[in-house]
């Protein structure tokens, strides 16, 4: 999200939780400014080259936490008004022509492996930051 929205701000509007789980609901603001990717079953499902529009949308975040770490995380996102404001559900003539242009030059797959390396690079980053507080 942070390589295709700029200015990303996720303000807490609320938290609850119990032992076993948090839940969170935010808001997801700020401007799409780099592509916007999606992935289904580990394969490229859709590129949305950036279009310049302020998203604000709602999300609710469920973390199952053991022992004191989070052990796995579900967002449930308003992805429907998401692509609306971004003027790709339903589409706009001119977002599904630049979006078909993206996918034939094949714009839309290097930008998808570009966001993937980043996405790697930055697990990496947490993981190798985890063992070295860990060895310390």
């Amino acid at each position: 999200m942070r390589s295709a929205f700029s200015d990303l701000r996720l303000p807490v509007l609320g938290v609850a939780g119990n032992d076993d789980q948090v839940w969170v609901r935010l808001r997801m603001q700020g401007r799409h400014t780099g592509p916007f990717v999606r992935f289904r079953d580990g394969r490229l499902d859709q590129a949305i080259p950036p279009t310049g529009r302020e998203i604000d949308v709602e999300q609710v975040h469920l973390l199952d936490v053991r022992e004191g770490k989070v052990v796995r995380h579900e967002a449930i996102r308003d992805d429907i008004t998401m692509l609306g404001q971004l003027g790709v559900f339903p589409p706009a003539p001119a977002t599904a022509v630049r979006m078909l242009a993206w996918r034939m030059s094949g714009r839309a797959t290097r930008a998808a492996a570009e966001v993937a390396k980043l996405a790697a690079d930055a697990a990496g980053t947490l993981t190798n930051s985890s063992r070295s507080a860990t060895a310390k």
